[in-house]
């Protein structure tokens, strides 16, 4: 039979008067006496054993008409708490741990939870109400609890007819009757009292010993870092990070200290995840609520299919997912931050630096070239032929020099093919016309290792409007770019000397190509076919003027050799080779 004795604490409590040494106040709001009722949380009691134990580490969470959040230590033997008449709810937190006395200290006794917690309990006005918590450790049935509300240790035993648990091994007697009291019993061996050589549980972590002999005690132990008498002093839990103290005591608080930036407290005040950033709530208090705080720009609720913003684009992640992040991703390329890493414009070109990272600063670089800070003593660029000076100090400006007179700004009007400014560059016939004006589709051309390609009008360099052809991946394999492609019949351009477009790029160089009647696949007089003739062209985000004579195109080598025969073209084309980014516009496509 097993019987059950409880110690009671300020047991009763009259509703008008509270015993001295209980520690009440009066409720937020009370107005008299009468209106409240109390509670009384006594943590000791003894077993019928002689044994005596304690609760401690305690915090108990009591709401109703009113909150209260109650702790008590291994030093506290009572608390009292003076509440508004109600029905509350009494919940033990986690974190308690429940001792024993040894006759000269406290021992831990793993111990579990029992009864329904929270528990409930109605405060009545003037009266006593009792709310009873109860464990098992080690086959004691430990109560806590009644209400005044009183919160009162017990344990339930029975004089045990053997000697294998922890009570029974630390007791001082010989409970099994076999010579051999506690420790000295080979029961006891393995029990918590006998056996006290770990270091990983909340009492042998909070004793001041080195329990395990590995020369570490208590919390500078690894194996006692999340217990809770050790965890109290860490800041990187919810708790820790919400109670107001610097508990690591490293000089920041809470939310301040970044060892609690991702702790669910503190992320609640942050907007820079992507729950905070769709719901509707100025998180951060910055004025900013959501899409609109730039610290949201790169969270999928607010950018999730574009990377063609200057955030979107320095951010380190690959926003639209088309594999490419950042400045890699074509979208990116006429962006700030992308952008100051290019080296084709008068200042990139004239400040000292390999901007672009090629190998070659300032004038040296091949995108410099046409820029007017590397074109200080040269009259033979077509910037040069049109700034109205006299660059080179011959004593002829512009067209009136003779270097000038091949360039586009200086050389005759030539014969038109296309100026994009009517738009029909994306209809017409299947083919362009094989007779003068030359006129009609142009195609997009592609090695299919990237997503099919559009044309689209885009500003001119001077006026009107320009063909555009830009894809959002990067060709592998020989390039891509866009075609003007003749009926079956080949054109005779023969009474030229050349063409001249303008161009810009993504990519550079830009490949120019025109593919005859013996470099083409469909005619017959190849074997090794496609090795077009052309020349690189180097492009960037300046609008460029070519001339190109026919003499300056060449095959590449890798296919039939064949001469160059104007009077036999088939197609002309524009590409960037693989591994460069398509972007690519041109205009002013015309023979002279």
């Amino acid at each position: 039979m097993r019987h059950l004795r409880q110690l009671f604490v300020c047991s009763v409590l009259a509703a008008l008067t509270v015993p001295v040494g209980c520690g009440s106040e009066a409720p937020d709001g009370a107005e008299q006496a009468s209106d409240v009722g109390s509670i009384s949380l006594a943590l000791v009691g003894t077993s019928v054993t002689g044994a005596t134990y304690r609760l401690s580490r305690a915090w108990f969470d009591i709401y109703g008409p009113t909150t209260r959040l109650v702790y008590g230590d291994g030093d506290t033997t009572v608390l009292t708490e003076v509440l508004p008449v109600g029905r509350y709810d009494v919940y033990l937190e986690p974190g308690w741990v429940l001792e024993r006395w040894t006759g000269s200290g406290y021992q831990y006794v793993p111990a579990a939870l029992t009864s329904p917690n929270p528990t409930p309990v109605f405060i009545s006005e003037g009266a006593t109400s009792t709310v009873v918590f109860q464990f098992r450790a080690d086959g004691d049935v430990v109560s806590v609890g009644q209400g005044n509300l009183d919160i009162v240790i017990g344990v339930d035993d029975t004089t045990p007819l053997s000697e294998d648990t922890d009570v029974a091994c630390s007791n001082g007697y010989d409970d099994d009757g076999d010579g051999y009291p506690d420790c000295s019993d080979p029961d006891c061996q393995w029990q918590p009292f006998c056996a006290p050589m770990s270091e990983d549980n909340d009492v042998a972590c909070s004793n001041g010993y080195d329990d395990d002999a590995d020369g570490v005690t208590d919390c500078s132990d690894s194996d006692c870092q999340w217990q809770p008498y050790c965890a109290q002093w860490r800041e990187d839990n919810d708790v820790t990070c919400s109670n107001g103290y610097d508990d690591d005591g490293d000089g920041y608080a809470d939310c301040s200290d970044p060892e609690c930036q991702w702790q669910p407290y503190c992320v609640q005040w942050r907007e820079d995840n992507d729950a905070a950033c769709s719901n509707g709530y100025d998180d951060d208090g910055d004025g900013y609520a959501d899409c609109s705080d730039p610290e949201c720009q790169g969270q999928p609720s607010c950018a999730p299919w574009g990377e063609n913003t200057d955030w979107a684009c320095s951010n380190g992640y690959d926003d639209d997912g088309d594999g490419y992040a950042d400045c890699s991703d074509p979208e990116c390329q006429w962006q700030p931050y992308c952008e100051q890493l290019r080296e084709d414009n008068d200042v990139a070109c004239s400040n000292g630096y390999d901007d672009d990272g090629d190998g070659y600063a300032d004038c040296s670089d091949p995108e410099c070239q046409g820029q007017p800070s590397c074109t200080v003593w040269g009259e033979s660029t077509d910037w040069a032929c049109s700034n109205g000076y006299d660059d080179d100090g011959d004593g002829l400006a512009d067209c009136s020099d003779l270097d000038c007179h091949w360039l586009p700004f200086c050389a005759p009007s030539g014969f038109v093919i296309e100026t994009f400014d009517d738009g029909d560059f994306v209809s017409g016939p299947p083919y362009a016309s094989s007779v003068p004006p030359y006129t009609g589709p142009w195609a997009t051309l592609s090695d299919e290792s990237i997503p099919p390609l559009d044309m689209f009008p885009v500003p001119g360099p001077i006026a009107g409007m320009a063909l555009g052809v830009r894809s959002p991946g990067i060709p592998s394999t020989w390039g891509a770019g866009v075609m003007l492609h003749f009926e079956a019949w080949p054109v005779d351009m023969s009474t030229f000397q050349g063409i001249r477009f303008r161009v810009r790029s993504e990519g550079s160089p830009v490949r120019f190509e025109i593919g005859t009647i013996f470099t083409a696949p469909d005619v017959g007089h190849c074997s090794d076919c496609l090795d077009n003739h052309g020349i690189d062209v180097w492009a960037g985000s300046a609008w460029t003027a070519v001339e190109l004579r026919w003499w300056d195109l060449t095959q590449q080598g890798w296919g039939t050799p064949v001469p160059f025969e104007p009077w036999a073209i088939m197609n002309l084309s524009w590409r960037t080779p693989a591994g460069q980014p398509l972007g690519i516009e041109i205009d002013d496509v015309e023979l002279f």
